[in-house]
């Protein structure tokens, strides 16, 4: 038996040699709450040792199929996709009206005339 163990005897003793004068209604009110506190006792994690300096624990991985969790999570990445494919879609929209502009406008600088990839482009939408 190791200290702490006897330690809580000791106490249980103790607490046990004053049940003796402890009131009728007291004791009804003890039991009532050490009920009510067992009731509502979530069933603990074990830990289980492996060896090598590794444990294990059993039980109490219930949260990883939380599905309102797994709801959250969904719906968060997807909002997100959907902004990161809307976003890219305004940018490569407002480039392209740029381009337009430039064109119109005259104001495309040289490099745009001496590109192949610009006449190919210029060839295509006609």
């Amino acid at each position: 038996m190791n200290e702490e163990e006897a330690v809580g005897k000791n106490i249980a003793k103790l607490l046990d040699e004053g049940l003796v004068n402890i009131n009728q209604n007291t004791l009804h009110r003890l039991q009532t709450a050490r009920r009510n506190a067992l009731n509502r006792l979530h069933p603990s994690e074990k830990i289980v040792h492996t060896g090598l300096g590794l444990s294990a624990h059993s039980g109490g991985h219930h949260w990883h199929f939380d599905l309102t969790k797994l709801f959250w999570l969904a719906l968060f990445l997807l909002a997100f996709t959907w902004a990161t494919i809307l976003g890219k879609s305004y940018l490569e929209n407002d480039e392209i009206a740029v381009i337009d502009t430039m064109i119109m406008a005259d104001d495309l600088p040289v490099d745009a005339y001496i590109d192949d990839n610009f006449d190919k482009w210029l060839d295509s939408t006609h």
